[in-house]
């Protein structure tokens, strides 16, 4: 009896190391070169995906044409920290176009689409960079099935509101990490999932002082909130992740746990014959 109590454990601790995974990178855009517009829709450097600009071939400034690219940009905070970055943008003009001038809320960014199948406890991450004069704040939507146009869910992230407030002129929570994981663990539908799909998108201002209208990521020298004017500004990507747990056992767990239970084996001869 006490050998099944001490047993117990040892053979629970087995099971979980075969079952424990790291996170896997699924499906990753990470910008290592320079690329002229139009760069609308770069392929993925790991996995196979889909990504577009959304918003920027539009009627709101005279029929912009998309017209993104990738650059070298620079810290702010942190000048020596620098990484080519998708910027997104309309060709002439900057593409991005106030409430006012029709451009309603989550219509502005960017989409980007890879299947989750053999994977669990499904997450994202990115690298996201503001312009003074871009839109300030930033949603972060999935959706379950893609092909469903009225199927994009705004996710709660980090904050209440459920968006991002850029930092002006530089990376996300700079001079810290720039690197916005969001966790999607407890969206069960997203596992599994051949036809999943994240957006990072526009968003009114959250704080309340620009209702109905998107706030610029410029401040005043009081520190209010400016209402964008759409007169120039842009958003910049870099490191775009879809990340997950796969569902099935990786090799070397098996074995561990393999060698695990035989050595159990063994404990158990020996025990039997100190009996």
């Amino acid at each position: 009896m006490k050998n099944k109590q001490k047993i117990a454990p040892i053979t629970g601790a087995l099971l979980l190391s075969a079952a424990f995974a790291q996170a896997q990178t699924i499906t990753a855009w990470n910008f290592t070169s320079l690329q002229a517009a139009p760069y609308n829709s770069p392929a993925p450097t790991t996995g196979t995906g889909t990504a577009i600009m959304l918003g920027m071939n539009n009627s709101y400034n005279g029929g912009n044409t998309a017209s993104g690219d990738v650059l070298l940009t620079a810290g702010t905070a942190v000048p020596s920290f620098s990484e080519d970055t998708w910027r997104i943008r309309g060709a002439g003009h900057n593409g991005w176009a106030t409430a006012a001038a029709g451009a309603a809320e989550y219509t502005q960014g960017i989409e980007l689409d890879a299947s989750t199948v053999g994977y669990n406890n499904i997450g994202f991450s990115f690298d996201w960079y503001s312009t003074t004069q871009g839109i300030r704040d930033l949603q972060f939507q999935y959706n379950l099935n893609v092909a469903n146009p009225a199927g994009w869910v705004n996710y709660g992230g980090t904050s209440p509101t459920g968006t991002y407030i850029a930092t002006s002129n530089d990376y996300y929570n700079a001079p810290g990490s720039p690197n916005i994981a969001v966790n999607l663990s407890s969206i069960t539908g997203a596992n599994n999932d051949a036809n999943f799909g994240v957006r990072l998108v526009s968003a009114f201002d959250s704080t309340g002082n620009v209702p109905n209208d998107y706030a610029s990521a410029a401040l005043t020298s009081g520190g209010l909130t400016q209402i964008y004017n759409n007169n120039s500004g842009n958003w910049r990507f870099d490191n775009l992740a879809f990340t997950g747990v796969s569902a099935v056992p990786e090799p070397s767990s098996v074995a561990l746990a393999g060698c695990g239970f035989a050595a159990l084996a063994c404990f158990l001869r020996f025990k039997n014959r100190q009996a």
